[in-house]
């Protein structure tokens, strides 16, 4: 061996062990930091839960707005809203506008609950129009016009009847015709979400009444969400009352449809019952 040789040797092996000592540390640090960090963290997110979050205002009930079975109050939008878990809450977890896309109804909400904040200002719980079946959240009242209605519908599936209130007493019975076995007209409470006036073809009859209701079986039908609805029976839809032929509807052989579109409304409460 070389004398050149020996020296090129120990100077990779000094140039090898500099290289050892110098990126092994540096991998080292990284491993360290990294603890580091995560102690951090853990330490950051302890100090967060420990932080309070910000108390919601106190809330003064307004018991002349609990629903009773001869009258309700209904809220008709008149500008976007936001709906909040509770009342007085700063996030907002949908928005729903004032119009009814596909028909350019207005949305009318039916009214559960109302209460006033530190500042004497509404908050009202309604009744959505979304799944699942009996959904409510809360709007700002300012956002609204409020009304009075004295009608209620109930549908029993049992003697398969829709039956009209007014001021708790009856004005208007009629046989229906109600969802199959497989496709059963769900239980509940709900509302007239909106009322639809039907061509002179339309197997539905001269009017829908689509309710806040959805099946809870078919989650899409005919394009559509689901939504139940209180209609007519002609042609190929045409059913006897005491029936099960609907996907979930309420048939109502005509000319009885008729007679009570002219007697509800949007934010109507219809209650099904067994």
């Amino acid at each position: 061996m070389c004398v050149a040789e020996v020296r090129d040797t120990g100077f990779v092996q000094r140039l090898g062990l500099l290289a050892f000592l110098l990126f092994g540390c540096l991998a080292v640090v990284p491993a360290t930091a990294l603890a580091q960090d995560a102690d951090t963290a853990a330490a950051n997110a302890t100090v967060a839960a420990s932080i309070p979050s910000a108390p919601l205002p106190p809330m003064t009930p307004d018991p002349t707005f609990k629903p009773t079975d001869r009258l309700v109050r209904v809220a008709r939008l008149v500008t976007k809203v936001g709906v909040y878990k509770q009342p007085g809450a700063i996030s907002a977890t949908k928005v729903i506008a004032p119009w009814i896309a596909s028909t350019g109804n207005p949305v009318v909400l039916t009214i559960t609950e109302r209460v006033v904040d530190p500042t004497g200002a509404g908050w009202l719980k309604v009744l959505l129009p979304s799944r699942p079946n009996g959904s409510t959240g809360w709007i700002r009242e300012a956002n609204t016009i409020v009304s009075v209605d004295t009608t209620r519908v109930v549908i029993s599936l049992k003697r398969h009847t829709l039956t009209v209130f007014r001021k708790g007493r009856v004005i208007r019975r009629v046989g229906v015709a109600l969802g199959a076995p497989s496709t059963p007209t769900p239980r509940g409470t709900f509302a007239i979400y909106q009322k639809v006036r039907e061509p002179a073809y339309s197997p539905l009859g001269p009017w829908a009444l689509h309710l806040t209701a959805h099946s809870n079986v078919l989650f899409e039908f005919a394009g559509g969400p689901g939504r139940v609805a209180i209609h007519g029976a002609r042609g190929e839809l045409w059913a006897e009352a005491g029936t099960n032929p609907s996907h979930g509807c309420i048939r109502v052989p005509d000319p009885g449809i008729g007679k009570i579109a002219a007697l509800v409304r949007p934010g109507t409460p219809v209650k099904i019952v067994a």
